[in-house]
């Protein structure tokens, strides 16, 4: 149900200018209009900070449910909105987006069970308030890829085990539309102009019940239980950077991290029409494993990546696991993903979201996975065939922002704004 509006669109302009009009003219304050000089705060109540929060906004770990191994269960439903900033940066911005935060984490609590969301911050938002921006912006990372390179000014990530509250915490924030609590103010038009939505799920059974999109053959050919399309589990806690790992140790956002958000278009009618369970192992995981070795898995598959390029000799294939594990660090992994399926626009797809210390992380992550040499080590490896998964995914978009420490989240790093959150 991916959504969006032109990012420089004329009736985006034209119906903030009538909304302006509107509120001047009835002589009163909009829900989280920004009005008056940037010291006035007194067009949004912020409201407290609910206690015993994480300094952290992506401290996540902590509150999600685990499986009989002890592996962190993800949230089932996300929501990447993507935002422009209204105008030119100002403190009432940062007052007024912070206000609608808070009185999200006072309605629910922090967990799947209520909501976690985080808001990042592009390079280009660092542009506009005339700051170096701690982050570089998204590229190209393969010869074979295209990509959109977003220039979205920031990225709200919403998630919860709710798909309809999520529904209707976007309403509240990109529409205006009540919550079923009056408390405090959510609607963020006056600081933010959204300009897309996207979408998406994780989990045992949501893949199989939601296939029936383009990119997925007929047939029902997803496990029943499987908790992404391509059938597999992920995010063993030894395949996952931990949170500490991937928190920004000093500077001004110390406490922060680094996200990369890519969406994927997945083609998967080779995947489950021409591949056999092995042959689906062999490129997702490594070709020495069997299918019975990681239907038992509970903690880490053997990824092999010290052998990469006997194994592209021997078997004419990489695989995905064995050639990024070629990224690690003192045998860590070195991001923390937090990805999700999606049917947007009616085909089946990939939000590739990863948490890192630095975007320099997930670049070197990537770049190992594209395992460039294999291609050399046997004539059936190509830039893309029988080379890990990436025959079955093309990106579409990618964006790099970067998610400060909760009390720099609203308009980090802008002058004035630790007097306007007084």
């Amino acid at each position: 149900m991916n959504r969006r509006i032109g990012r420089r669109g004329l009736l985006g302009g034209a119906a903030a200018v009538i909304g302006a009009a509107v509120a001047v003219a009835a002589g009163r304050v909009l829900p989280g209009w920004i009005g008056g000089a940037d010291g006035d705060r007194s067009a949004v109540t912020l409201g407290p900070v609910p206690p015993d929060l994480p300094g952290r906004q992506h401290a996540w770990e902590q509150v999600l449910a685990r499986d009989e191994h002890g592996n962190s269960v993800a949230p089932r439903f996300h929501r990447l909105l993507l935002f422009e900033v209204a105008g030119e940066p100002r403190p009432a911005m940062a007052r007024a987006v912070e206000a609608a935060l808070r009185t999200l984490e006072r309605r629910f609590p922090w967990g799947p069970d209520g909501l976690l969301l985080t808001l990042g911050w592009s390079s280009s938002y660092f542009e506009r308030i005339g700051v170096a921006s701690p982050l570089p912006p998204p590229g190209r990372l393969t010869s074979f890829e295209t990509p959109e390179l977003d220039g979205y000014d920031a990225c709200l990530h919403l998630a919860c085990d709710d798909e309809q509250r999520l529904e209707r915490v976007e309403g509240a924030l990109v529409r205006g539309e009540p919550l079923d609590s009056g408390e405090g103010p959510l609607d963020l038009s006056g600081a933010l102009i959204w300009r897309e939505t996207r979408t998406g799920f994780v989990g045992a059974g949501l893949p199989a019940a939601r296939q029936r999109v383009g990119g997925i053959p007929p047939g029902d050919p997803v496990p029943p239980e499987a908790p992404l399309f391509m059938g597999f589990r992920s995010g063993f806690r030894r395949n996952q950077a931990s949170e500490d790992d991937v928190t920004i140790p000093e500077g001004p956002l110390a406490g922060g991290t680094t996200m990369h958000v890519s969406r994927m278009r997945l083609r998967l009618e080779s995947w489950y029409g021409l591949l056999d369970e092995a042959g689906r192992v062999a490129r997702m995981f490594a070709p020495q494993l069997t299918s019975e070795e990681v239907a038992g898995l509970t903690d880490e598959a053997q990824t092999f990546a010290e052998s990469i390029e006997e194994t592209a000799r021997e078997h004419g294939v990489v695989g995905h696991l064995q050639a990024t594990a070629l990224a690690r660090r003192d045998g860590r992994p070195i991001i923390l993903r937090r990805d999700f399926d999606t049917t947007d626009g009616g085909e089946a797809g990939l939000h590739f979201v990863s948490l890192h210390r630095s975007i320099d992380d997930f670049v070197a992550t990537r770049r190992a996975m594209n395992a460039a040499e294999m291609p050399f080590a046997h004539p059936a490896i190509g830039p893309r065939t029988n080379n890990g998964i990436k025959e079955f995914m093309f990106v579409v978009n990618r964006a790099n922002y970067i998610i400060p420490p909760r009390s720099q989240r609203a308009f980090p790093l802008l002058p004035g704004r630790e007097a306007a959150l007084a």
